[in-house]
This record gives C-alpha cells, sequence and structure tokens, in this order.
C-alpha cells in the first residue's frame, strides 16, 4: 500500500498519449465551465490611454493657482486635439483620456456652474491625481487568464477585455461511469439507493466531460462486459464499488481482460483506502473508487480529478490553507480527509458517521487534510480542498443527531 504523496506523484507521471492535446476554438460567449487550453494574452496596454477616473477637470497646474479657463469639455470615447498651457483646464468625464500634462479634479471639488467660462478650484492641483495610467492594470502580451483555468464569467469577461473573440479550449473528455453492485437500486429492506452515480454525474459535468453511465451486478460476465462496452469510445471509465477486498470485489481482476494495467491499487487514506488506477496503452484510464458515498466524494477529488489532469490542460483541484476553528488531533493510522465547514472562526471537521455518512459530508464546504499524527491548535493552518462546483456556505443542512447508544 502506498502513501499519499506516493499516489499523487505516480499521477502526474501518467500519460495520456495524444488525448491531452485535444482542443478547439469556440467564442467566448459559450466557453462558460469549459477548460482553457491556451493561455490568454492582452493585445494591448491597459487601460490604452491616461484615463480620467473622475467627473471633473482636466487642469494643467500652474504653481498654486486655482482659477482655470475651461477651453472645452472632453467625454468618454473622445481625444481632445487641441493644446492645453498652464492655467488652462477642461471638462472631463469619467473614462476619457486625460490630455498630457494634466490632472484631474473632481466636480465636487470645485465652483463649477454649467456654461461658465472659468472655474475655481478648492486646492491647488495635486499632480497625477485621479488618472489611470496606460498600463498600469496591464501591458501589452501579459498572460491574464493561465491555460489549465477553468472558466468562470469574470475569466470571459478579463478574456474580451484582453481583446479574445474566441478561446482554445479542452475538447470534453469522454468519461463513462460505471456503479456496481447487487444492492444499488435493488428493492427491498437491503437495496441502496444510487448516491454515487449522480455525484460523479454533477462532477464531471462541472468540468465540462461527456458523461454516459452504466450500471453492473456483481456477476463477473457481466461486469466484464459493461466494463468493456464503457472502455469502447471512452478516455476514463470511472467505477464505485468492488474495488476492496470482498469476496464479489471482481473489478481488479477484471482489468487485465479490457488491456489495463495498474498503476497502483489501495492507498494509505481514509476515507477511500481501495481506490484503484490503471492505465491503457493507448492512453484511455481506468478509475475504480470505493462504494462507500463520502469515499466517492473524497476519492473523487484525490484522485480521479488529478488522474484527469492531462486531459484538463493541467487543471486540478487546488488545496487552499486556512485556520483550525478549534483544536484537533489526529491519532489514527492513515492520512484523514475529514469532512468540515468554513465558518467564522474557520475550519470546523464535521462530527460524522464515517465513510457511509454522506449527509455529514454534504453538509460541508470540502475536506481538510489531516496527515497521520498531526496536532492542529485553533488558529493553526490547515490545507483544505474546497468541493468541486460548491460555493462556500452553498451546503446542505446538517439534521439534529442525537447521541445514541450502541446495542
Amino acid at each position: 500500500m502506498i502513501t499519499f504523496p506516493e499516489a499523487q506523484a505516480a499521477l502526474a507521471a501518467l500519460d495520456v498519449g495524444g488525448r491531452g492535446a485535444r482542443s478547439e476554438a469556440i467564442g467566448v460567449g459559450d466557453a462558460l465551465g469549459r477548460i482553457l487550453a491556451q493561455d490568454v494574452a492582452i493585445d494591448r496596454d491597459q487601460p490604452g490611454f491616461d484615463r480620467s477616473t473622475m467627473d471633473g477637470f482636466a487642469v494643467v497646474p500652474d504653481g498654486d493657482r486655482t482659477r482655470f479657463v475651461v477651453r472645452g469639455e472632453l467625454t468618454a470615447g473622445q481625444v481632445y486635439e487641441g493644446q492645453l498651457g498652464p492655467g488652462d483646464a477642461l471638462r472631463i468625464m469619467t473614462g476619457a483620456p486625460a490630455p498630457s500634462g494634466t490632472t484631474v479634479v473632481p466636480i465636487e471639488r470645485t465652483d463649477w456652474q454649467d456654461g461658465a467660462g472659468e472655474v475655481t478650484l478648492e486646492h491647488a492641483p495635486v499632480p497625477g491625481s485621479n488618472i489611470a495610467w496606460r498600463g498600469e492594470d496591464a501591458r501589452r502580451g501579459d498572460v491574464l487568464v493561465a491555460r489549465g483555468t477553468r472558466l468562470a464569467p469574470a475569466h470571459l469577461s478579463v478574456a474580451a477585455m484582453a481583446g479574445a473573440t474566441e478561446l482554445e479550449v479542452q475538447t470534453p473528455p469522454s468519461v463513462c461511469v460505471v456503479t456496481t453492485g447487487d444492492e444499488v437500486g435493488a428493492a427491498g429492506a437491503a437495496g441502496i439507493r444510487d448516491s454515487n452515480g449522480p455525484l460523479l454525474d454533477g462532477l464531471l459535468v462541472t468540468l465540462g466531460a461527456r458523461v454516459r453511465r452504466r450500471h453492473a451486478r456483481d456477476q463477473e460476465g457481466e461486469l466484464e462486459d459493461v466494463l468493456r462496452a464503457a472502455a469502447d469510445g471512452s478516455d476514463v471509465v470511472v467505477t464505485t464499488g468492488g474495488v476492496s477486498m470482498g469476496s464479489r470485489d471482481l473489478v481488479p481482476q477484471t482489468l487485465a481482460a479490457l488491456g489495463f494495467e495498474t498503476v497502483f491499487h489501495k492507498v494509505q487514506v481514509q476515507p477511500g483506502k481501495p481506490v484503484l488506477v490503471a492505465r491503457r496503452g493507448d492512453g484511455a484510464l481506468f478509475v475504480g473508487l470505493p462504494g462507500n458515498p463520502v469515499s466517492v466524494l473524497a476519492t473523487a477529488h484525490l484522485f480521479l480529478f488529478p488522474a484527469m489532469a492531462q486531459l484538463l490542460a493541467g487543471w486540478q483541484p487546488r488545496f487552499i490553507e486556512l485556520p483550525m476553528a478549534q483544536d484537533f488531533e489526529h491519532g489514527g493510522r492513515r492520512h484523514l480527509f475529514l469532512p468540515a465547514r468554513v465558518d467564522a472562526g474557520g475550519l470546523a471537521p464535521m462530527r460524522w458517521n464515517g465513510s457511509g455518512d454522506l449527509i455529514a459530508a454534504a453538509a460541508a464546504d470540502g475536506l481538510v487534510e489531516l496527515p497521520v499524527g498531526a496536532r492542529f491548535g485553533a488558529g493553526d493552518r490547515a490545507r483544505f480542498l474546497p468541493y468541486l462546483g460548491h460555493a462556500l456556505a452553498e451546503r446542505a443542512l446538517l439534521p439534529p443527531r442525537e447521541e445514541r447508544a450502541q446495542p
């Protein structure tokens, strides 16, 4: 069994062949949620000229002078073609190019009356005031949106500002999700509702993937047939369940028949120890996730998405560091990723009932990383991995839980 850092190194070294180089050009307005395949660089300085940031007067300072002759008016989109000298002023609007040598005084700092030929300032003007200087935000050629970015509305806006009308984005990977188990979807008291399928569908669609879904019962012939069909035309096959040590956990032994070679099987983490990653010679990937729903949620973020990174121009979930809201000590023997909320005091690990407790996990904001032997005091910073597609505080509800005596 390998460690979590060893597993991450193995995922970073995965070779998906030419599958990672596929991209397409689409309009900026159609690119929301897609993965950028090529850096977006700005095509001119921003601002492109010295721009007034206030409605007021562009004046040419002249010592302590406070009274200026108004030579005209300049609105956004216009360029002043005349010459201004000391003591001259222009009525100027926000966004208009400030003429060379001027400084801008807000109108509320003057005695201006419409139509007057002169204006008096409250104080002598300060050179360089209320002007956004050419290139102070960005210089021509600066990269504003990097390859591997999952495009949000602000990215599209800045790309348009950079002069882009089309963006080169990754061709969506084709993923087949296969849930396994006789119990999943079965009727009767022992049946289990399928929560893993919708979870993975939602996560993968958030990445722009083309997703198919199938189900296989725990029967060797059926499982192989379903996985073979799933692998046909897919960049990635993702399974849930069937990778542990039970007599009906048949996924690992089926891989060879499908042409996949195991990269690793079992990682020293909790939840999700049985996770399995395999690769086929043509670059197709197979990721077997455990069946418990919190394990699926955690291992999708920790292993599935990093495995797919080359198909996504390098995108993968990013840890951030936040303070712990309380003291916490991890006395377990595996690298723990515990569902946690982000509250006013910092990260608050959830009280949960193990890797089957999806209700507690859905009431969290992401996963806090707790290495073996870790001890945190309140205020100590810990690594936190937000859930994909989930804004902080947009979480499910955790119903009241009573302490229940064990039978």
